[in-house]
């Protein structure tokens, strides 16, 4: 029972790694844009997507970031 309970644990404890990177923004292209545009430009996506909280993936941001104008290298989500 014991081996039961700590393989529950750890499977369920190993899940909770899968969130890490939910907020992190894609790699863009910021051709044509400031670094301070594309710092509060990430920054605004990022609010939008945690204002949903678990809701949505990280596929929120990058789909964000392509309404403001920039090309995406390598989408999250």
């Amino acid at each position: 029972m014991r081996k039961v309970v700590l393989a529950f644990t750890t499977l369920a404890l190993s899940g909770c790694g899968g969130g890490h990177g939910r907020y992190e923004p894609p790699a863009v292209d910021s051709y044509g844009h400031t670094p301070e545009q594309l710092a509060a430009d990430q920054h605004e996506c990022i609010e939008a997507k945690r204002a949903h909280g678990w809701l949505g993936d990280a596929g929120m941001i990058t789909d964000c970031m392509e309404r403001k104008g920039y090309t995406i290298l390598t989408p999250k989500g």
